[in-house]
C-alpha cells in the first residue's frame, strides 16, 4: 500500500498558492480564484483525512501485531504443556 508523500502534497499546494497570488496581483475581476480557493481547501481537508486514516491504520497494525504475538506465545506455552502431559501418560 502506497501513501501520499508529503513532498508531493506540499509541492502542489505551494504551486496553487503561487497561482492564487498571481491572480490576485493581476486584479482581474473575471479571474477570481474562488474555484481555486475551494479546491485548495478541499485538498487540504483530504490530506488531513488521509493523515488521520494513516495514523489509525498504523495503530491498528501495531495492535494486531502485539495481539498476534501474545496469542502465539500463549499458544506455544499451552502446546508444550499438552505435549509434556501426553508424554507422561
Amino acid at each position: 500500500m502506497q501513501g501520499i508523500e508529503p513532498k508531493l502534497h506540499m509541492n502542489l499546494t505551494s504551486r496553487i498558492e503561487y497561482y492564487r497570488l498571481l491572480i490576485e496581483a493581476a486584479e482581474d475581476p473575471e479571474s477570481q480564484p474562488t474555484d481555486v480557493a475551494t479546491q485548495i481547501s478541499e485538498l487540504g481537508h483530504l490530506y488531513e483525512e488521509y493523515l488521520l486514516n494513516k495514523k489509525n491504520l498504523e495503530n491498528s497494525i501495531k495492535n494486531y501485531r502485539q495481539y498476534h504475538n501474545d496469542l502465539r506465545k500463549n499458544l506455544t506455552v499451552r502446546l508444550r504443556e499438552l505435549r509434556r502431559k501426553a508424554r507422561q501418560k
